[in-house]
């Protein structure tokens, strides 16, 4: 017949039939008046499909779809047929097969999202729309313009939902399911190591959002051996001996800390606490990894590491440009300019970490400091040397007996970066509370006694003196005996300043875990339920968790009335040492640096600054928050975050990776 064939990757087609002589009996006496070049009919044959699925009949008869418009079609074509037939024929045929294909795909979805719910309809939730679930009554919550930090929207949906120990956040058909965690037990059971999960349950996939703030290969990120070999290595550098060892560097950093309060408390000018604070701890986690000083105190803004393609600003600046978790969905997800600024600073950022890291390698290697030479004689005159800490580096501990390569290099870096995130970020953090709780005292009785309390301790223990900063020269001795004594001080010796920074964590706690719960297959065979207390009927009920995502929300178990008591909102150091009191706390209701084998690895290193700190301003200055009083705060008053906030309330904390206080916090001091 001399036909040419067009085909098409489909399991459906039309084809010609055997003659004009047949089609014409078929037609009967119809007048055909279509052009003699297209006076064919066609007979749609079935054909095996070649898809990487089953073609869903039952999907088309329910539909209503009719054999004639049946998507996965090839047209077997005449020769005499033109090319523009072919081409409306291929774009049909294209559009039809899609389709298709986007419903048998909203099917399964269908499917999927109705077995989710159906498997979960015993955890408290909000009332949940057919189709969007908990997206638009749990979007008020935690839209992306509310300029407050998601945790807030979580208090708020758990009150709405009287308290429950967790409760589900149904995100389908867009996202996984969560479980907010509300409850020390439901958290222990979840972060503590089982028998089919040795280093406790993953992390959620949703961390690696942050994969070029802190590495791919982060340990905050990778699970199982790989993650417990990187602890492995790095737990020296972080054990308490250790860093207690290192002690002068930290004071050294301090006094630089407390010489811009002078400076400050001097001119009477306001400041942003974040920029100090940020500056100390950035001073001395860049010390303490790497043996590297990048005077991130002294230097300028717009200077040096400070400057436009300093690693300082890179590292600062890909803070805002990762992914900001639990923000919703808003402009950042489509923003172009977003991923390549990202990627030029993460650039900055690696290739002044790999020279760092290279050097630590090569002191390593030969035995002596890394990067010796005339530009840093000076340098090294202004801190402790090695010989009066006798102690390496963290980098350099975790890289002894190793054999460098690149991979190693590669790694390290990952490594490094995520401790001078968390080393940096999260501390300066909590310093910056810790000086928002002093400033109470200047307008609250209450606050006020708690100060008293806190100088008669630094009083007792350090001396009185008319120097209120002894403190940093009785913990800076550097013969053996001084050495010991300080580590003494700070490690027993400081019960109620320890207690005031506990408390400060509780209130404001940094950051939270996220974990993935496997579903149940395979390579994880063993269900994981957790027990939690009957909303309907009394008493607890287990539930199965595998397939969510589970967030440990610790600002929620910290202000939980039935675990602290009817002042969880308030500000109490004294709770911490009443025995009493304490022995009631269920196991894990203090989690400000999360529990079992993945716990953070330098929350010996933050108290310890955190105490140093403590001791140096407590003493010496007088703090007033700018723009707030508290008087008209209430304890455990929840922000709104749409700008119809009352400015005399608590001062609350937005999200930027982790938890930070709104503004920076804007302070004076004074000298007492």
């Amino acid at each position: 017949m001399g036909t040419a064939h067009c085909l098409l990757p489909t399991a459906y087609y039309l084809r010609p039939t055997a003659s004009r002589a047949t089609a014409k009996a078929e037609n009967g006496k119809k007048k055909n008046h279509l052009p003699r070049q297209r006076q064919h009919q066609y007979l749609l044959t079935v054909m095996p499909s070649p898809l990487p699925f089953p073609f869903p009949e039952l999907l088309l008869e329910k539909l209503n779809i009719t054999s004639t418009v049946i998507t996965r079609t090839t047209w077997v074509l005449t020769s005499t047929s033109t090319a523009s037939n072919r081409l409306l024929l291929t774009i049909a045929a294209t559009l039809v097969t899609l389709t298709v294909y986007a419903l048998f795909k909203i099917s399964l979805v269908v499917r999927q999202v109705h077995a989710a719910r159906h498997r979960w309809l015993d955890l408290p939730t909000l009332p949940r729309h057919p189709i969007w679930g908990n997206l638009v009554n749990m979007g008020e919550k935690l839209n992306p313009s509310l300029n407050r930090h998601p945790d807030y929207g979580f208090v708020e949906i758990w009150n709405a939902l009287d308290q429950p120990d967790a409760y589900l956040m149904d995100m389908l058909p867009l996202d996984n399911c969560f479980l907010v965690v509300a409850h020390p037990s439901v958290a222990e059971t979840l972060v503590q190591p089982s028998p089919a999960y040795k280093y406790s349950l993953p992390k959620s996939d949703t961390i690696k959002t942050l994969w070029r703030l802190i590495g791919l290969e982060s340990m905050i990120i990778v699970d199982g051996e790989e993650w417990r070999s990187l602890r492995k290595r790095f737990n020296r550098g972080f054990a308490p001996a250790h860093l207690h060892s290192l002690a002068p560097l930290i004071l050294s950093k301090t006094r630089i800390f407390i010489n811009r309060l002078k400076a400050v408390a001097h001119t009477k000018a306001t400041f942003m606490l974040k920029d100090f604070a940020q500056d100390l701890t950035t001073d001395i986690i860049t010390e303490l990894t790497v043996e590297k000083d990048f005077h991130a105190q002294s230097t300028p803004d717009g200077q040096g590491h400070k400057g436009p393609l300093g690693m300082l600003t890179a590292s600062r600046l890909l803070s805002g440009l990762t992914y900001p978790l639990g923000r919703g969905v808003g402009w950042h997800l489509v923003d172009p300019i977003r991923p390549v600024r990202a990627w030029f600073y993460e650039m900055v950022y690696n290739r002044e970490l790999g020279k760092v890291v290279g050097e630590q390698v090569a002191a390593e290697q030969g035995g002596k400091r890394a990067g010796e030479g005339e530009d840093k004689k000076e340098e090294d005159q202004e801190r402790p040397t090695q010989t009066q800490t006798q102690q390496k580096s963290i980098t350099r501990l975790a890289l002894s007996g190793m054999i460098p390569n690149n991979a190693l290099l590669r790694n390290t870096v990952s490594q490094i970066k995520s401790f001078l995130f968390a080393g940096q970020d999260t501390t300066a953090t909590l310093i910056q509370w810790l000086c928002f709780e002093l400033s109470k005292a200047s307008w609250s009785d209450r606050h006020a006694e708690i100060l008293r309390k806190l100088v008669a301790e630094h009083d007792a223990v350090f001396g009185k003196s008319e120097d209120p900063f002894n403190a940093l020269d009785v913990l800076g001795r550097g013969d053996d005996e001084g050495r010991r004594q300080a580590e003494t001080i700070l490690g027993s010796k400081l019960p109620y300043t320890t207690a005031f920074i506990k408390e400060t964590l509780r209130l404001h706690p940094p950051a939270s875990t996220v974990r993935l719960i496997p579903e149940i297959g395979p390579e994880n065979p063993v269900p994981v339920n957790v027990r939690v207390r009957d909303m309907k009927n009394g008493g607890e009920k287990e539930i199965n968790v595998n397939g969510l995502r589970v967030y440990v929300a610790a600002y929620l178990v910290h202000r939980h009335k039935g675990i602290w008591g009817e002042d969880a909102d308030s500000f109490r150091p004294d709770r911490w040492l009443d025995d009493e009191y304490m022995s009631k706390l269920p196991s894990g209701a203090w989690r400000p640096f999360e529990r079992g084998p993945r716990n953070c690895i330098g929350q010996e290193l933050a108290m310890l600054e955190a105490k140093i700190v403590l001791c140096a301003v407590a003493r010496a200055f007088k703090w007033e928050k700018v723009g707030y009083s508290g008087r008209k705060g209430v304890d455990g008053q929840l922000p709104k975050g749409d700008g119809s906030d009352d400015p005399e309330m608590e001062v609350w904390s937005i999200s930027n990776v982790t938890a930070v206080p709104l503004g920076g916090m804007e302070m004076k001091v004074e000298r007492r």
